[in-house]
């Protein structure tokens, strides 16, 4: 009895130090089997999904993130585009409803090469998000006012839930190149998943 009492008490002091061991070393030991830039990635967009906010627009609802400034411009035909600014206002979020009867790839091309400075980058054609398939551009520009390049990108899908009121809805991002795509993951992308249509 007295060896099966030591042998209880050795087992335990093994345990103990074993999930020590593991608690001390792990969330090291995880980040290090990643590289750097993923890892930071990774925190980013979950920090991003946890703070971010419905807004209702007119025929649509989104999610922003916190922080973000809303803004407002008229848009033809009696409609409001809408736009979200990141607190260094450098990139931007437009939602623009389109009165455009033609086609979401005609408006999308129209959108990406109607600035004679456009140079159209790699991108897959189209993406389908909650079931719906939106055509998808991007695009490197230069700004009017300031002269400095923008990196932009795009997306346009046929309103399926009240076309004749609002055929077509084109959302789009632009901003400054150097972290455009980091943007794009940890913002732009998660905000063009929560866009949904209403009445």
């Amino acid at each position: 009895m007295k060896k099966l009492g030591h042998y209880f008490a050795l087992s335990s002091l093994c345990v103990c130090t074993l999930a020590t061991n593991l608690v001390a070393c792990g969330p090291s030991t995880v980040v290090h089997h990643f590289p750097r830039h993923l890892s930071a990635s990774l925190n980013h967009a979950i920090k991003a999904t946890d703070g971010f906010s419905p807004h209702s627009g007119d025929g649509y609802t989104i999610n922003y993130p916190d922080g973000w400034q809303f803004g407002t411009n008229p848009n033809i035909g009696n409609y409001t585009g809408d736009f979200f600014t990141d607190p260094t206002g450098s990139y931007i979020f437009h939602v623009y409803p389109s009165q455009d009867q033609s086609s979401a790839a005609t408006i999308l091309n129209q959108f990406m090469t109607g600035d004679i400075h456009s140079r159209l980058q790699p991108i897959a054609p189209t993406i389908t998000v909650n079931g719906i398939v939106w055509q998808q551009g991007k695009a490197l520009t230069t700004d009017p006012v300031t002269g400095k390049p923008i990196e932009k990108i795009g997306w346009v899908t046929r309103n399926t839930v009240n076309p004749q009121r609002i055929p077509y809805f084109v959302l789009h991002a632009d901003g400054d190149p150097a972290a455009f795509d980091q943007y794009t993951n940890t913002y732009f992308l998660p905000m063009l998943r929560s866009f949904q249509f209403t009445q």
